[in-house]
């Protein structure tokens, strides 16, 4: 069972949408994975690329996880509307820590044609893309 979820953007600690998580995590730790960011103005766009995504990984109790997509798969309108905003998939990304490898719950947007109509997120001098407010 996955019991990790990858965030890069208004879901993140100190961020407007922290408070949306139902239950308090077992640990958050700093991780990356592959992909694209783009800036879509109030919050970011993830869609499939190469690039290296600093976000955070939040480990859940396994009795947290349903109740816990259950309610960002609302704030990330998936499977809510007649049309998806985002999409949940599964990707492997890496803690920062010690270099661990994890499946976990990730959102993209689920047109990614949006998505490039918008400015990438810039990879940083130390090689991440990484969507702050």
């Amino acid at each position: 069972m996955i019991r990790a979820v990858f965030v890069y953007g208004t879901l993140k600690r100190g961020q407007e949408r922290e408070g949306c998580w139902p239950r308090k995590p077992l640990r958050v730790a700093s991780a990356e994975m592959r992909g694209q960011l783009y800036d879509l103005g109030p919050y970011p766009a993830l869609v499939p690329g190469t690039d290296r995504v600093l976000g955070e990984l939040w480990f859940l109790a396994e009795a947290d996880v349903a109740e816990t997509l259950r309610v960002l798969d609302e704030v990330e309108c998936y499977g809510i509307e007649d049309v998806d905003l985002y999409v949940r998939r599964v990707i492997e990304c890496w803690t920062l820590d010690d270099g661990e490898r994890h499946a976990a719950y990730v959102y993209f947007l689920a047109d990614e044609s949006h998505a490039r109509k918008h400015s990438a997120v810039p990879t940083r001098a130390d090689g991440f893309a990484e969507w702050t407010r």
